[in-house]
């Protein structure tokens, strides 16, 4: 595949991805009700439009493999240890999220929830509630290594980005969007992990804006390297 088309592939994959983190904020805003408490929580689960928006959200997860994969691949050469790094912590990034997001739609959601909703007896109702507190305790877990490989991830390409594309006239883009996903992921971590109340927005309301801000960047970054290719495919054409 050429480079202008691996850009292109990346550049729209990154728009499945945008696409499904701003469906999965009007869903909260409008549709999905926010819990009062682990029942609630719970029963969340069994609404068709949550349902819908944890399946967007796991394959919008997915996507950003491709961008990933053409920026290690492009920048291989320049920055060959950045780009393989960038490439591994991406990766056990994808893996931590999909392994988090399926427990959560196929035994929470699907198990769970149902025999909560269809319970009998109070003891059956605690016993599942126990369960599910076991498990968002276990998620946390979980969290701290998806955050953190995505940070170390975030870093490591931007310095590949840096390497290989700062003659680009668009170079700056990519460095930049990486560097700012790794001090927003950086927030995240100390406001979940180290009780730095202060930045509790990166975790709700700056939470879409942020990631729309730095992800859409790094889309814009995609497309204007795609319409700078070289035509034969070598990669950005010298005037860039």
């Amino acid at each position: 595949m050429k480079m202008r088309d691996s850009y292109f592939a990346g550049a729209m994959c990154l728009v499945f991805f945008l696409a499904s983190q701003a469906f999965q904020e009007v869903a909260y805003h409008f549709w999905i009700p926010a819990p009062r408490n682990p029942h609630d929580e719970l029963l969340i689960y069994l609404l068709r439009i949550d349902q819908v928006r944890s399946l967007f959200v796991l394959a919008g997860i997915l996507a950003l493999a491709v961008p990933f994969g053409v920026i290690a691949i492009r920048c291989f050469r320049a920055a060959p240890l950045a780009s393989t790094l960038g490439l591994i912590f991406g990766a056990a990034f994808i893996f931590f999220e999909l392994s988090e997001r399926a427990v959560e739609i196929f035994v929470v959601g699907q198990n769970w929830a149902n025999g909560f909703s269809r319970a009998l007896s109070a003891s059956e109702s605690e016993a599942i509630l126990r369960r599910f507190a076991a498990w968002n305790e276990a998620a946390a877990a979980l969290t701290f290594c998806l955050r953190l490989s995505y940070l170390l991830g975030s870093l490591a390409f931007a310095r590949a980005t840096w390497k290989a594309e700062a003659p680009a006239r668009w170079g700056w883009l990519a460095t930049v969007a990486f560097l700012l996903n790794a001090l927003r992921l950086l927030a995240r971590l100390l406001s979940t992990f180290a009780a730095q109340k202060w930045l509790n927005g990166f975790n709700d309301q700056l939470y879409f804006p942020a990631v729309f801000a730095i992800m859409g960047m790094l889309t814009v970054w995609f497309f204007l390297m795609a319409g700078t290719c070289d035509p034969t495919g070598a990669g950005p054409d010298s005037a860039a």
